[in-house]
């Protein structure tokens, strides 16, 4: 009897620590969950720009447009940082979504990467040159965002386009082109958000599979190649439309490299 007794409170006491356990490391365990479904998923990154065949004969209007056929899947390695990289989610980092965004796709393009040093001394620079020029960084619509592209980094061609359909990311994305989107935030549903989420947010489109948009999502430190549902997604792209967001077009960002800046 007593044999039984120890074996059945050795039983509970394993239990409960094995529950304390489970509660403590929820978030780990979400983690690893995720980050093994998002390998099963992912195709493999490439490695830079120079390593896609980039059409750029429509970028001439002298030349006649050509048929550009994209992959039917692609993960570019776009480096990654939050826009808050120590985990300061004061008002300057909640509102940083859109230089976060534009400074992974300049560094996509410069073919550098991030340190959490590096990326909160850029993104500060990013703030100070905006106070300084436009007087303010606040909730800065595409335009603005291609605008100040144009200024702090001397890209000349920046285009943003209107009334943007799936298949129209895919074909920027497709031939080593990361775009930039304006979204109303919550309609994302991005779990990984400190609730409830922020009314606007910008992500980069760095990929795609089948029905999978993979982003470089900077509203958490989880959003490296965090891969959205691409009807989730493309119905939450909204643009500024100051303030009213529901509204907005959708808008996409597109930064051309250095060769094609003429």
């Amino acid at each position: 009897m007593q044999k039984t007794s120890r074996i059945i409170l050795s039983a509970i006491l394993t239990f409960l620590l094995l529950g304390v356990f489970v509660y403590f490391g929820r978030h780990q365990i979400v983690d690893v969950w995720h980050r093994w479904m998002i390998e099963r998923e992912l195709p493999e990154p490439v490695s830079g720009p120079e390593s896609i065949n980039i059409a750029n004969s429509n970028l001439n209007s002298n030349i006649a447009p050509v048929v550009v056929t994209i992959p039917d899947e692609i993960n570019l390695a776009v480096p990654f940082t939050t826009q808050a990289p120590y985990a300061k989610w004061d008002e300057q980092h909640n509102e940083s979504c859109e230089e976060a965004a534009a400074l992974t796709v300049y560094y996509w393009w410069q073919k550098k990467i991030f340190t959490k040093e590096i990326a909160e001394d850029e993104l500060q620079k990013m703030v100070d040159f905006q106070n300084e020029k436009y007087g303010g960084y606040k909730d800065t619509d595409a335009q603005e965002t291609a605008q100040l592209i144009k200024d702090l980094w001397g890209y000349k061609k920046v285009e943003v386009k209107y009334d943007i359909t799936l298949d129209d990311i895919k074909k920027e994305v497709g031939q080593g082109r990361p775009v930039i989107l304006p979204t109303a935030g919550r309609e994302l549903k991005n779990p990984y958000f400190r609730r409830p989420g922020p009314i606007y947010h910008m992500v980069v489109v760095r990929g795609y599979t089948k029905d999978k948009i993979i982003t470089n999502d900077p509203g958490t430190k989880r959003g490296e190649e965090y891969i959205y549902d691409s009807d989730i997604l493309y119905n939450a792209i909204h643009d500024w439309n100051d303030g009213d967001i529901y509204d907005g077009k959708k808008a996409m960002i597109v930064v051309y490299p250095a060769p094609f800046q003429e």
